[in-house]
């Protein structure tokens, strides 16, 4: 495979979606109370040419344009396609989350269209999340709240992803209903140090999260001292290197089957 500056991405991207290209990840959400697999967030990878290309390599050019919806709605037809065979082969399925870029705002359909994919694979709703990132401030308030809420309305639980990141954290937290809030790698300490300022910050965010009623989880995790800290602040899920990268299919599966024993 050429470098990332002769990579075609968007003249490849039809001939790669419509030949399944694209495999979905499974990035493993951990319990802290007792280290068992709780959840997960599906990724993009793409395989080309006999090599897994990274995703950096080519979801800011479909980001650029509207091929990352064309890829949203292919991951999120394709975790349901898991789900639905998960439950019928009797499999203990954990709860999955699902991106969902700011480039779909605009789409007048959106909500329907996420809703007929859910709703096509007839199983619990309980397993599948949709996660917008907190920069998702930057397109129309009002039709953020409209879908976040018809999401929740549907029973489709939403997640705010990246929380920390931008400048309008609280006014999300207050006008939209959210059921899990991502904490931002950037307010996890990377000491021990738990009266740090970051420390500080991260204890009141997941203390306000509790306190309207939305779960917390930790992205970014990679130190016995991080879980250690926000074990001490009462935030007991997380995901990241320390317990596992983006894994394939068969082993996520492997990992899932595991955690019932």
């Amino acid at each position: 495979m050429a470098d990332n500056d002769n990579l075609d991405v968007l003249g490849l991207f039809p001939e790669a979606i419509k030949n399944e290209e694209f495999q979905v990840f499974y990035q493993p959400k951990i319990s802290l109370k007792n280290y068992r697999l709780e959840g997960a967030e599906a990724l993009c990878r793409w395989k080309h040419g006999g090599e897994m290309i990274a995703p950096f390599r080519f979801i800011p050019a479909l980001e650029a344009g509207q091929e990352i919806c064309t890829l949203d709605f292919y991951m999120l037809e394709h975790v349901c396609q898991d789900i639905k065979r998960w439950l019928d082969e009797g499999k203990r399925v954990v709860r999955v989350s699902v991106n969902l870029s700011r480039r779909h705002f605009g789409n007048e359909n959106l909500l329907k269209d996420i809703i007929g994919i859910i709703n096509k694979y007839d199983f619990p709703k309980k397993y599948i999340e949709i996660e917008l990132t907190e920069t998702s401030t930057d397109v129309d308030f009002k039709e953020l709240k409209e879908v976040v809420t018809g999401l929740v309305d549907a029973g489709i639980r939403t997640s705010i992803d990246d929380f920390g990141m931008g400048y309008s954290s609280l006014n999300l937290l207050r006008e939209l209903p959210w059921d899990t809030l991502k904490i931002d790698r950037s307010l996890l300490p990377v000491t021990k140090d738990e009266n740090s300022k970051i420390a500080v910050i991260m204890e009141h965010v997941i203390a306000m999260a509790h306190t309207l009623g939305i779960e917390c989880i930790a992205e970014g995790v990679e130190t016995i001292d991080q879980i250690n800290i926000l074990k001490t602040k009462s935030c007991f899920l997380a995901q990241g290197f320390y317990f596992d990268r983006p894994l394939e299919k068969q082993e996520f599966e492997r990992r899932m089957i595991a955690a019932v024993r």
